[in-house]
């Protein structure tokens, strides 16, 4: 069966599936600019991913009457929001299922325009009312992947467009423990920000300690512990992770 869309230019003399196609690929220009649909996608599955995509919407409308200010954005499945007021969403982000999100702190916490936040991650500004977070600035394009723990403690930026693997965990905090005649737990804490500059790429599983700062381009190896900061455009791999080369001089020398 053939479909024409009369409004729509190009659509006459296309079956259902082609026409469907094409006008998704069409709002991808918008949402996730550079995305088209796979040609073994069929209609099915388009179908069955515009259902998903409107009930996420949906729950997205109804966050961003919540939030301090949300745009247009996508929420999954059991996603719980604390100190909402405090939560900025930008415009065709992604939350995706169970994800946790807080507020708690001077910054608050700021998702930047389409950004997607993996399933079952965590950004938690602050959890104590007597000692609230800092900040937590994701900007726009990133991606962060499933699992990931955030905390906002002594505050985290994230540039735009970098990109994270699998629980990937971040800790602008670090415990005191010099005194030996008391808990570790009563002697506090020191928090010292976490900045991760634009265009990075994160492997699963790296973890990024407090005062440290990643500098743009730059590339960490799955696994690594960051405990010092990165010159731009390095590659850091290990435990504790050290530069091991370098993306200056090659293609991506100018990113």
């Amino acid at each position: 069966m053939r479909t024409c869309l009369h409004h729509v230019p190009g659509t006459c003399n296309l079956g259902g599936d082609a026409m469907l196609k094409m006008i998704v690929n069409r709002a991808l220009v918008y949402v996730r600019p550079g995305k088209q649909i796979a040609s073994e996608v069929g209609g099915i599955d388009l179908m069955l991913y515009l259902a998903e995509q409107s009930w996420n919407a949906l729950r997205g409308s109804v966050l961003s009457l919540r939030c301090k200010r949300a745009g247009i954005c996508f929420v999954g499945r059991y996603v719980r929001v604390r100190f909402a007021k405090r939560i900025e969403i930008g415009r065709f982000a992604t939350i995706g299922d169970g994800t946790i999100l807080s507020g708690l702190g001077a910054g608050g916490l700021r998702v930047g325009g389409r950004v997607t936040i993996g399933a079952y991650s965590r950004l938690i500004v602050g959890t104590d009312l007597a000692r609230p977070g800092s900040y937590i600035y994701i900007g726009d394009g990133c991606g962060i992947g499933e699992y990931s723990s955030v905390g906002g403690s002594g505050g985290v930026s994230i540039g735009r467009n970098t990109i994270i693997g699998q629980y990937f965990s971040a800790h602008p905090e670090n415990h005191n423990f010099a005194d030996l005649s008391r808990p570790i737990r009563e002697q506090g804490t020191t928090r010292m920000p976490i900045d991760i500059e634009e265009n990075c790429w994160l492997g699963a599983r790296v973890t990024v300690l407090g005062g440290v700062t990643i500098g743009k381009g730059s590339v960490i190896a799955a696994g690594s512990v960051v405990t010092r900061d990165v010159p731009p455009y390095s590659i850091v791999a290990g435990v504790p992770g050290r530069v091991v080369g370098t993306r200056r001089g090659g293609d991506d020398a100018g990113a």
